[in-house]
């Protein structure tokens, strides 16, 4: 059993002792994907005290609100009675709404400001169980995080960890919204063009929709707005062995959270990465559906054109080299 709860992130030992995914490698993340929150505003960040109510302020503050009813049809005071820190911390949301990525139903909700359903889609995330601690260890990140950037990533390319480059554009899907984690800052939400893969633990991290969906739901969304990543049954198990807690959330309205799943030791034993596909291969999987016989998805590292880092929210743009070597720059 563990002692006291402790809700954490991502932070916490890393498996292999690396830093951080970028800073391990030696790379500036900023080199490769620029950041779409201006100086000013991450000061002002910053230096906001946040304020953690109980659940009893929580419903307090939502009873005497002048947008009560609004809070009531939402999802906020059911979250409450579980994660009154993230209940309290999404009351103090500037933002038009919130998302909440599920590891339990395999899907992303997205939220009102007043936790009120708006969009529910499938999506796909990393291959492997329990939060993420360190470069490489082909976990998804758990936790409250914020999008720090949303980038066209049409012209995207994929670099595998030996360096080689595939041509083939798009593989990223049309849209990146990069989520803005303690543990790294190149694990984000995007398209796909294995769109068969949605619904699966797939990815070195990052968190996958199909293309259709990620040009919808990125025109919902703001930087700086916040996303919750929920453990399914699976990674709240792996999460406990290693002596970490993340709580899982509910989605809906007087639902409740997963509960730790029981399963195998041979679930528990990481899983082996996909096989490269040669650019031939790949081009002729986005044409492909029915059986899902290999993941062509790209699993590490994009390469950006020099008009694929524009954010559509900043306007701004950097043309930068080919990284190679990671796991999630800013990718899967």
């Amino acid at each position: 059993m563990l002692g006291a709860m402790a809700i954490v992130s991502c932070s916490g030992r890393g498996g292999n002792g690396d830093a951080d995914s970028a800073s391990g490698a030696g790379l500036a993340f900023d080199s490769v994907m620029p950041e779409t929150i201006d100086a000013d505003t991450v000061k002002e960040e910053k230096e906001k005290p946040l304020v953690i109510r109980s659940r009893e302020e929580i419903e307090r503050f939502i009873a005497e609100s002048p947008d009560r009813a609004r809070y009531e049809k939402g999802i906020i005071p059911t979250m409450a009675k579980y994660v009154p820190e993230y209940a309290s911390r999404l009351l103090d949301n500037e933002y038009d709404g919130f998302l909440i990525v599920d590891k339990n139903t395999m899907k992303i909700y997205r939220y009102d400001k007043y936790g009120v359903e708006q969009e529910r889609v499938g999506m796909a995330c990393s291959r492997n169980y329990g939060t993420k601690h360190a470069r490489r260890d082909n976990r998804t990140p758990e936790g409250f995080f914020t999008i720090s950037g949303i980038y066209d990533s049409t012209e995207w390319l994929y670099t595998d960890d030996d360096g080689k480059t595939s041509p083939v554009k798009g593989q990223f899907g049309p849209r990146f919204m990069r989520l803005k984690t303690p543990v790294t800052s190149q694990v984000g939400i995007h398209g796909t063009c294995a769109p068969w893969s949605i619904g699966g633990r797939r990815s070195h991290g990052c968190i996958r929709i199909t293309n259709e969906n990620i040009m919808r739901i990125h025109e919902l969304c703001s930087v700086g707005e916040p996303v919750i990543v929920s453990p399914g049954p699976r990674d709240m198990v792996v999460n406990e062995q290693e002596g970490y807690y993340v709580p899982s959330v509910p989605v809906v309205p007087g639902g409740e959270p997963c509960r730790p799943g029981k399963y195998s030791e041979a679930d528990l034993a990481p899983k082996q990465a996909a096989p490269a596909a040669s650019a031939a291969d790949t081009t002729a999987s986005s044409s492909t559906s029915g059986v899902d016989t290999i993941d062509l998805h790209p699993e590490t590292t994009p390469s950006p054109s020099d008009d694929s880092l524009k954010s559509e929210k900043s306007g701004s743009s950097e043309a930068t080299p080919v990284n190679s070597g990671h796991d999630e720059v800013p990718g899967e």
